[in-house]
């Protein structure tokens, strides 16, 4: 059974009903259970992407649940080492989501032991998790410390251009709470030149980064800069590609008041011909 290719479809299907798609992965996971059993790489992936669709959808009693049935498959298959440690973390982002901030800790003090190498991509996610950490306990000067560590691994792996721009992303975020804003906006810019030059799909990441580059901008009174990345988020949305509507709202938004500010009609134009084709 391709498990992945069955979640894959499942997402495909139903990912603008949540409440279908809960069903569908329900529905799977015991398809799975009767079929491989629950000590099963199928069994603990089905868990797995439960936890993670629970976790996004703020339902965290389910997700810990759902997490932790992964993690007893993942012990009983393979013990714990590194898969053991990755859903590890991933229930200690559930924790931090959920509040609970010394769950999350202790979660990611046992994952970070775990894995086999400290310069892997997946440790290197370990300590972007303990970066969220430390920006939910208001400290900053730590989670850059652990991004930029993460950003490291990444480069040492051969910069793939995705885990690159989530950990120029993640640095910035982390410059922004200590308010180095021109080094933030740095990053930021370096996060859009790898969808700029096509090394990503643009695409709903895009858009997102885009608001905050342009409200960054905005926030440091430099208006071209500002304009320009508004500008590029108008471009995704009227070429029609795929961005998240509560992120096209937002943008949207943030792009409206700006063009108001700055007298410019021409985008104000934009922005209204676009907040009407949402509506429709």
């Amino acid at each position: 059974m391709d498990v992945l290719a069955r979640v894959d479809a499942v997402w495909q299907t139903h990912r603008t009903d949540p409440d279908a798609l809960e069903q569908a992965l329900l529905s799977l996971r015991d398809e799975v259970s009767l079929s491989c059993g629950e000590a099963s790489p199928e069994y603990v992936t089905l868990c797995n992407e439960l936890g993670s669709f629970y976790r996004s959808r703020g339902d965290y009693q389910n997700g810990e649940k759902s997490f932790h049935a992964a993690l007893e498959g993942i012990e009983a298959l393979a013990g714990r080492s590194d898969a053991y440690a990755t859903c590890l973390d991933n229930l200690a982002e559930l924790y931090r989501l959920d509040g609970r901030l010394d769950e999350c800790a202790s979660a990611l003090a046992e994952a970070s032991v775990l894995f086999s190498s400290r310069h892997s991509l997946e440790y290197a996610a370990c300590l972007n998790y303990q970066g969220h950490l430390c920006m939910a306990r208001r400290d900053p000067t730590g989670a850059r410390a652990r991004y930029q560590s993460a950003l490291d691994i990444v480069r040492e792996n051969g910069s793939p251009a995705f885990e690159l721009s989530t950990a120029f992303v993640n640095v910035a975020s982390a410059l922004m709470g200590e308010n180095s804003l021109p080094e933030a906006a740095r990053y930021l810019d370096a996060a859009c030149d790898l969808y700029r030059d096509g090394s990503l799909r643009r695409g709903p990441h895009f858009a997102s980064l885009l608001n905050s580059l342009a409200t960054l901008r905005d926030r440091m009174g430099d208006v071209p800069s500002a304009r320009s990345a508004y500008e590029e988020v108008l471009d995704i949305l009227e070429a029609g590609l795929p961005v998240n509507p509560d992120d096209a709202r937002t943008a949207l938004g943030n792009a409206a008041s700006f063009f108001s500010r700055t007298s410019d009609a021409r985008g104000a134009a934009r922005v209204d011909a676009l907040r009407g084709s949402l509506t429709r």
